[in-house]
C-alpha cells in the first residue's frame, strides 16, 4: 500500500494479509464511542454543546486578542470572563455523581472529537468500511510555528483516529507506541484531512498506519502498535 495516496473513497479496498475482515456490524458496535456522534439526549446535554461551542469561539478570541491594544477593555473583558468562569464552577459538576452511559462516550468527552470539551476542533469522524477517515481545522489556539499547527496537537491527532481505526482487528487496545513522520508543516485554518486503517495483525497486537492531506497534499503519515489488554 502506498503510504503518499490516500486510498479511493468510493471502493473498499480488499483485506490486507493478516487482517481479519471484520464484520460490519462489530465494526460499528467497536466504533460506537467515538462515532456517529448522536443528537443530545437531554435539553442539558445540548446546552453544554452550546456552551463548549461558545468556549472555542473565546479560546480563539483571546488567543488573537492584540495585547497592544485598549489594555482597560482587556482588563474589563478578563474581568467579566473570570466572573463568568466562576459562575459555570458553581453549577453542578459531573465528578459529583455517577457518570451516565453518554458522560463516558468520546464523542462527548474526548479532546478531538467531544462535542462537550471545548478543547475539541472538533474533528469529524466516519467510517468507509475498514478504512476510517476524519478531518478537521485548526484555529489559532493550536499553533506552534507561525501558521502552522503544533506537532503535539499532530501527534495527538494521528492517535486519535488511529485509535477509531485500531477497530479493524477486531477488537480495541491502548496505544503502545506512535511514530508520526512530519512531511511538511500543517497549515491551520484549513481543512486537514485523515485516513487511517490496520495493515496488521498479531494475536493481541494490531499495527495501524495513517496519512493526514492539506488540499490532497501529504501533509504527514504516520504508524502505530495498540495492543489488546490479556484476558482475566
Amino acid at each position: 500500500m502506498s503510504t503518499t495516496e490516500p486510498l479511493p473513497a468510493a471502493e473498499a479496498a480488499p483485506p490486507l494479509a493478516g487482517v481479519p475482515d471484520v464484520p460490519a456490524d462489530v465494526l460499528a458496535e467497536l466504533r460506537s464511542t467515538w462515532l456517529p456522534r448522536p443528537e443530545p439526549d437531554s435539553a442539558g446535554r445540548a446546552e453544554r454543546h452550546r456552551l463548549a461551542e461558545a468556549a472555542r469561539r473565546l479560546i480563539e478570541a483571546v488567543k488573537l486578542v492584540d495585547p497592544e491594544g485598549d489594555a482597560d477593555a482587556l482588563g474589563s473583558v478578563a474581568d467579566e470572563v473570570s466572573d463568568l468562569a466562576a459562575r459555570i464552577a458553581a453549577l453542578p459538576s459531573v465528578e459529583q455523581r455517577t457518570p451516565s452511559f453518554e458522560d463516558l462516550q468520546l464523542h462527548e468527552r474526548s479532546p478531538f472529537v467531544g462535542a462537550a470539551n471545548p478543547l475539541a476542533p472538533p474533528m469529524e469522524l466516519e467510517a468507509d468500511g475498514p478504512v476510517v477517515r476524519a478531518h478537521a481545522v485548526f484555529g489559532a489556539a493550536y499553533e506552534g510555528p507561525m501558521g502552522r499547527v503544533h506537532g503535539g496537537y499532530v501527534a495527538a491527532a494521528f492517535d486519535e483516529v488511529m485509535g477509531v481505526a485500531q477497530s479493524g482487528a477486531g477488537a480495541l487496545g491502548m496505544t503502545a507506541y506512535l511514530t508520526v513522520r512530519m512531511k511538511r508543516g500543517t497549515p491551520l485554518h484549513q481543512r486537514i484531512d485523515y485516513e487511517a486503517e490496520v495493515v496488521r495483525v498479531e494475536g493481541r497486537k494490531a499495527w495501524v498506519e495513517a496519512r493526514s492531506y492539506a488540499d490532497g497534499v501529504l501533509v504527514a503519515d504516520g504508524e502505530g502498535l495498540f495492543i489488546r489488554a490479556r484476558a482475566v
